[in-house]
């Protein structure tokens, strides 16, 4: 799980195992009478959630698009729902769940209470049991074509997966046509071996080393061997507070950040240890609220800091690699060269104090880094990273040290960074240790606040570079950047940019987008000081079928140009056309993106395969609605089979439809299937369905 929304599931899924979407009394919406429709930008118990949601407003009541809650793994249990737009939007005012907009700043701040997320499951998901798919596979694919006044351009990418139980073989290759030349290029092939209970995974073949804030990544080829907490949601390893104390009756413990509630469990009497695994980050003052049955209160004080590069106490990360560095990827499929061997390990000594060391060795180089992450009290978080470097045969001999303070908090964050390389360092994967592309000295600054009145959000950023040679041009750059929602249909930026070392120093760009009364529309305009100016309107479909397309006419100095770009969306891919015209040129492009799957020894078309898949069976019940989390997949199809191309991995998942749709006669032992999948894997769903006349006395 690479961005796009780890916050949002690191602090939903951490509070909640599932708050389990029934089907709850659903109404009809007449488009007619919705009062008011708008996108809000989504926080969570005061967390943003990087998320804009879709909300209407019907008879006084608001309501949000259900797949921004189903999406984060949150669902609404008995939610009343209403359908418009051909989308379900579930009724956020009901117990346990309270919203306030702050209009200034389109944003919604969805309130849930402690009491409606069930008991944690984050403690308990590496002892959970995963789902293991049997045979299959799915080929995704893009390919694309354009034709300008210089020639045609063909380019197809494919890559293969096959998977059975916990393996997975991965195979890339890349197919282009460049005038009369035909080219092909294997990008990777590896093979892999899941311990999701371990959160640890082990990797043969050509893959991409790890980022440490010392070194570079780079590409290898050999064995990878493990842990990636991050691809599992579920899974809270950073330093949440632990609550503990006594209590003399059955109790309960309520834990308040910066006044809003973020955890709540019932104790028994006697001592109790808790792991909170809230979902905040930063710092802040907190309160442990324990109360009896007696409605007698205790209240504690502490303060919070919660980051995720603090490891909780005594759990390791680690990963283990040997093999030959790989050369120009892009180009060559077997430029392997040097055998190397890197170690890297990390613990949390504590909660405010984590260690680690990265150690590599090749022929050539050997290098060995120490990494220390610390939370200096009411201050933030010091991370001070050191590396040392040897080529033998080059006798160089360098080292490099990095310091890092950052400090966040609700309205306003700020954090300085610098590094120093010295000339002879150098570090893995470099095509030549005789000359380094490294700066000599590297600083940043930045400092962000909002909710300032009138001029909302402003941030200020600066960035120096230092070379020790004349190769590369020395770097000092400001940037200031204001950005605020001018009102509830148009929101705007503006950025200001000083280069000491440029001939041109001062920039500037400026951005504003208007969202029309239907959400699916918006209007953007920019413009810099380089005379670079562009308009563009957009038609989105929120569905994930649909007609997609923006128009755009841009200027750079006198000369202008123009582009209609329209996407095709379908259940079996989707295809792109586009078309520039610029300095009396035109240009020609055709995309499609897809994927075929192999599944339960059948072939099927689909959308790209980006994480788990499956197969759905009602036997002969056609027209039959099927719901994933909360979100409506369609209708089964004659042979009552529905395929869903995106399940949720590493988390639970509920796959449901409504009993009453079925005949009176019709039995069914279930309408609810609950199931843990792997990352990029495919299941089967069944769910069994006899006519009464074929049941014999025993099935009765």
């Amino acid at each position: 799980m690479k961005t796009k929304n780890r916050y949002v599931l690191l602090f939903l899924i951490s509070l909640s195992s599932q708050i389990t979407l029934a089907e709850g009394p659903i109404r009809s919406a007449d488009q007619n009478q919705i009062e008011e429709q708008k996108i809000l930008s989504l926080f969570v118990n005061g967390v943003n959630q990087h998320i804009d949601a879709f909300v209407i407003r019907k008879n006084q009541n608001l309501y949000i698009e259900c797949q921004h809650l189903a999406a984060n793994n949150v669902i609404v249990q008995n939610a009343e729902k209403n359908y418009a737009d051909g989308r379900d939007y579930c009724l956020l005012d009901s117990q346990g769940m309270s919203y306030e907009i702050i209009e200034d700043q389109q944003v919604l701040n969805l309130k849930i209470a402690a009491d409606r997320f069930p008991s944690n499951p984050t403690q308990n998901l590496k002892n959970r049991q995963y789902d293991l798919p049997s045979l299959g596979g799915f080929l995704n694919y893009s390919t694309y074509y354009q034709n300008t006044e210089h020639g045609d351009h063909f380019q197809t990418l494919a890559h293969l997966n096959l998977f059975w139980k916990n393996i997975l073989f991965e195979n890339s290759y890349l197919f282009g046509k460049q005038q009369h030349d035909f080219e092909h290029q294997r990008l990777n092939t590896s093979l892999s071996f899941d311990f999701p209970e371990k959160m640890s995974a082990l990797k043969i073949g050509d893959t991409t080393s790890n980022y440490y804030k010392l070194t570079q990544p780079f590409y290898f080829a050999g064995i990878s061997f493990g842990t990636h907490f991050t691809s599992y949601p579920n899974y809270t390893y950073w330093n949440t507070p632990s609550i503990s104390g006594s209590a003399l009756t059955q109790s309960s413990v309520d834990l308040i950040i910066n006044g809003t509630q973020a955890y709540q469990a019932q104790i028994n009497p006697g001592q109790y240890n808790l792991e909170s695994n809230i979902g905040f980050s930063g710092l802040g003052e907190g309160q442990i609220i324990v109360t009896d049955i007696l409605g007698n209160s205790t209240v504690q004080e502490i303060p919070i800091f919660i980051h995720q590069r603090l490891l909780k106490p005594k759990l390791n990360d680690y990963n283990i690699s040997i093999g030959q560095l790989r050369y120009n990827y892009s180009t060559q499929e077997d430029d392997y060269r040097d055998w190397f061997g890197r170690l890297y390990f990390r613990r949390g000594l504590s909660p405010s104090t984590t260690l680690g060391t990265v150690l590599d060795y090749s022929e050539q180089l050997q290098s060995a880094g120490l990494l220390w992450s610390q939370y200096l009290y009411k201050v933030g978080l010091l991370e001070v990273n050191s590396a040392y470097s040897q080529v033998k045969d080059l006798d160089l001999k360098g080292y490099t040290v990095n310091s890092e303070l950052s400090h966040h908090q609700q309205h306003y964050s700020f954090g300085m960074r610098h590094q120093y390389y010295s000339p002879e360092f150098r570090m893995l994967g470099l095509d030549d240790y005789r000359s380094s592309f490294l700066p000599e000295y590297e600083s940043q600054f930045y400092l962000s606040k909002n909710n300032i009145p009138y001029l909302k959000n402003i941030s200020l950023n600066y960035v120096e570079r230092e070379y020790a040679t004349n190769d590369q041009r020395d770097q000092k750059i400001f940037n200031l950047r204001n950005s605020q929602a001018f009102n509830k249909k148009l929101f705007g930026s503006f950025g200001l940019s000083y280069d000491v070392n440029s001939h041109k120093p001062w920039g500037f760009d400026l951005f504003l987008t208007y969202n029309f009364d239907d959400p699916k529309k918006t209007l953007s305009f920019s413009q810099n000081n380089e005379n670079q100016s562009s308009l563009i309107f957009n038609q989105y479909a929120q569905k994930n079928t649909g007609l997609e397309y923006n128009i755009g006419l841009s200027k750079l100095n006198d000369d202008y140009s123009g582009h209609v770009s329209t996407r095709f969306k379908t259940n079996v891919g989707d295809l792109d056309l586009r078309y520039i015209h610029a300095h009396q040129a035109q240009q020609y492009s055709v995309s499609h993106t897809g994927s075929v799957v192999w599944l339960d020894n059948r072939l099927t078309l689909s959308k790209q395969i980006q994480d788990s898949f499956a197969l759905i069976r009602v036997k002969d019940i056609k027209d039959l609605d099927i719901l994933s989390n909360g979100i409506s997949i369609g209708q089964t199809n004659h042979q009552g089979e529905i395929f869903s191309y995106h399940i949720y991995a590493n988390t639970e998942n509920h796959i449901y439809f409504d009993p009453n749709q079925l005949d009176i006669d019709t039995h069914i032992n279930h309408s609810t299937y609950q199931f843990l999948p792997m990352h990029q894997r495919g299941y089967v769903i069944d769910f069994p369905v006899s006519d009464p006349q074929n049941m014999t006395n025993q099935d009765r």
